[in-house]
């Protein structure tokens, strides 16, 4: 049975800021592993691709993924320029998720469904602060397994989450019948929306 300090960090979602968790975490020499739903590294940005951010790369590239890429011979996309989801998704993240300090510990397509801590249930509390967390995750293939980790970060964000339309955070009267019809995100009109 493994001691916490020796299970790795997993972190969930390989966007933004779970690809920086695991720059710094592979900085630092420390022992990580990222899970991705998406069949792909940024598999939300890439569903608003067409949008340009309203931050500057300056602003959206972490510094401890800097040193890696740079490290590997990546060139910074211009500081003052506002790079679209999609930029964002091939000229940072992909590039990121490719280096050898990261790659070998993404998973793609594995989705984290639980979290629990060993030997804990609702009946069973006694040192939950020392046991260390244990993630069911189902993969694409239909594979499950069961992973022991000493922390934890969620970096899923809200993007397949989104708010209801109704206040106070309940759907709108009506929505759940037209959810057909509703269209949450952004759309993209003059590409893959143009259509509807």
């Amino acid at each position: 049975m493994s001691t916490p300090s020796s299970l790795p960090v997993a972190i969930i979602g390989a966007g933004p800021v779970g690809l920086a968790a695991a720059a710094h975490l592979a900085e630092r020499g420390e022992s990580f592993v990222v899970f991705e739903r998406g069949t792909q590294v940024a598999a939300n940005l890439r569903d608003w691709s067409h949008v340009r951010m309203f931050s500057p790369w300056r602003y959206t590239v972490d510094v401890a993924s800097a040193r890696l890429l740079e490290a590997s011979g990546w060139q910074h996309p211009p500081h003052d320029e506002l790079p679209t989801g999609g930029e964002m998704a091939e000229l940072y993240l992909t590039p990121l998720a490719a280096l050898p300090q990261i790659a070998p510990n993404l998973h793609t397509g594995a989705s984290v469904t639980a979290i629990t801590r060993r030997g804990v249930d609702k009946m069973k509390d006694a040192g939950r602060e020392t046991a260390p967390f244990v993630l069911h995750v189902e993969y694409a293939d239909g594979r499950e397994s069961r992973i022991e980790a000493r922390a934890v970060i969620d970096a899923t964000g809200t993007w397949q989450t989104p708010n209801p339309l109704g206040a106070g955070g309940l759907p709108a009267v009506g929505e759940r019948r037209h959810a057909d019809r509703i269209h949450y995100g952004i759309p993209d009109p003059v590409g893959r929306d143009r259509s509807r």
